[in-house]
């Protein structure tokens, strides 16, 4: 007797996401492009117990379940799909995305795994869902049988994956869009390099997408294509849609920056502030390893078309990349971090299945995922931890934009020496603190040498909190008087968001509801103290 078509059978689709806040647009594109298959969608984070995603999941009493898999999440999703198929081993368990597609022959040993799915998975799973057994279909692997050739979907044909209730759902999250799928480039380490051309969703699709994010206020919208600014005529466009027609939306888009001109730099600039935030690959700025990794870029056109842009913008390197050493590195940081960016990713290597770069007998790595350098021929494990250290420092202190006047003052001209320095005399890259406690441990590291800036740093970007006792409390007689007579002056009537501190023989104020930050020490009003 032949089974009933699977369109009719219980799936469930989950996705293990790095953070609650984070959303699998992946989820969305299968259940939309599937309308009319009886789908449930879950969602996860890697901070959740394996055990209680494996019951929830169980608690649905689907047929077959699915999960998208990355390096972030594959070790806990195989822990739920174990316990799943322990519990249920009637039903079919597949396994889908980009670690399942590259390393479909390892996952398929796991007794508890049916079926993987290999590339772009809308069309499979609608083949899938209504061809069981499955063997003819395009981009399914089995303990029996492998269908690797998988081509590539009409865009045309897929659904926007969201709707308005969707979108509700989502209030809290981060919501993911693309506009084209692929990349124009080589790059030896990542998988992008498998697709060898770029594929853009028609402009209708795009436009109507996103008109629903502005309908629903979503405040911001994270673009996952490679390179947005692929084809500039149609960058353009896109740019120009959404500055006319978004109201409160901000789109987060990755950038080659080697690619902008005066042009689309100039319709970027002419944006509301905090409309676009663009994030632009550096990676290193060795000439040999650019060329070893397969990626064509221009230093000094990146650095001039950089040196233009005004909105919020993201810059990556990458840690472990052939032939850069520890000081080769330094150079690449340095470099970057003249370029003033809003945020300095500092990423390492990860040697992906299916990359060119996992060819490279040069570069140790560790064998689970994320598979993360862990040495190569040019920078030993010691200097790569360092890095691991210099990493955590960044993020906490330049990344959270809070210490700027701090490290003005601190740094010369050497920035990686900078922030070696902090590592090695705090220790803040291996502890757990508050924000506050760290203001305590760079003065303690530094002193009076850093006082005035800290203090300042620490009135800029701490409205409520209590200044701490380092921070030399100097206030004049009378000084609520003063205050009194300087804001009735000035004509503010509003205090909820003013702060005026007398500290180390001066006179601060700010306004956090417009940054307006000043030294009013040599005021009239406060010149007797």
């Amino acid at each position: 007797m032949s089974r009933p078509e699977m369109i009719f059978i219980k799936t469930v689709l989950t996705a293990i996401n790095t953070k609650f806040t984070h959303s699998s647009l992946a989820l969305m594109y299968l259940k939309k492009y599937n309308n009319g298959a009886d789908i449930v969608l879950r969602e996860f984070s890697i901070n959740d117990n394996p055990y209680n995603i494996y019951q929830n999941l169980y608690n649905i009493e689907a047929d077959v379940y699915g999960f998208s898999c990355y390096i972030w999440n594959i070790e806990i999703t195989l822990k739920v799909a174990e316990n799943l198929k322990k519990a249920k081993p009637e039903c079919t368990v597949f396994l889908g995305g980009p670690e399942a597609s590259y390393n479909y022959k390892e996952l398929l040993k796991n007794s508890f795994i049916d079926y993987v799915f290999i590339g772009e998975g809308e069309e499979t799973l609608k083949q899938f869902l209504n061809n069981i057994p499955p063997e003819k279909i395009n981009g399914i692997a089995s303990k029996d049988f492998a269908n690797e050739y998988n081509p590539p979907l009409d865009l045309s044909l897929v659904p926007l994956p969201y709707d308005n209730e969707d979108l509700k759902e989502l209030k809290n999250k981060i919501v993911y869009f693309e506009t084209s799928r692929g990349c124009p480039f080589n790059c030896s380490y990542c998988l992008s390099s498998a697709m060898h051309n770029v594929r853009y969703f028609p402009m209708d699709y795009v436009k109507k997408g996103f008109d629903l994010f502005f309908q629903n206020n979503v405040p911001l919208i994270k673009l996952i294509d490679r390179t947005f600014n692929s084809d500039k005529k149609r960058a353009i466009e896109i740019i120009k849609y959404i500055i006319e027609n978004s109201k409160n939306t901000s789109v987060h888009f990755e950038v080659a920056p080697h690619l902008l001109d005066d042009e689309i730099i100039g319709l970027l600039n002419s944006a509301p502030k905090g409309m676009f935030q663009l994030e632009m690959g550096i990676q290193s700025i060795n000439e040999t390893t650019l060329k070893a990794i397969n990626r064509k870029t221009n230093l000094s056109v990146i650095k001039e078309n950089i040196s233009k842009i005004s909105p919020n913008i993201h810059l990556d390197l990458i840690a472990g990349l052939p032939y850069e050493d520890f000081e080769s590195f330094k150079k690449s940081f340095n470099y970057v971090y003249f370029l003033k960016p809003n945020m300095l990713q500092l990423g390492f290597l990860k040697v992906l299945h299916g990359t060119e770069i996992a060819k490279d007998n040069n570069i140790k790595y560790c064998s689970y995922p994320p598979y993360e350098v862990i040495s190569t021929k040019w920078l030993s494990a010691k200097e790569v931890c360092i890095l691991k250290d210099i990493d955590k420092i960044v993020d906490k202190i330049y990344n959270s934009g809070s210490f700027t006047k701090t490290l003005d003052k601190l740094n010369i001209d050497n920035p990686f020496s900078m922030f070696l320095t902090i590592s090695e005399k705090t220790g803040i890259a291996n502890t757990t603190t508050s924000k506050s406690q760290l203001y305590r441990q760079l003065y303690e590291a530094f002193g009076d040498e850093i006082l005035n800036e800290l203090t300042e740093d620490f009135i800029r970007n701490n409205k409520d909190t209590k200044l701490p006792d380092f921070i030399l409390q100097t206030k004049p007689a009378d000084f609520k008087n003063r205050c009194r007579d300087y804001l009735a002056q000035n004509n503010i009537t509003d205090f909820k968001n003013i702060r005026i501190e007398g500290v180390n023989n001066k006179v601060y104020f700010m306004d956090y509801s417009n940054n307006d930050f000043k030294d009013l020490t040599d005021n009239h009003i406060f010149l007797l103290c």
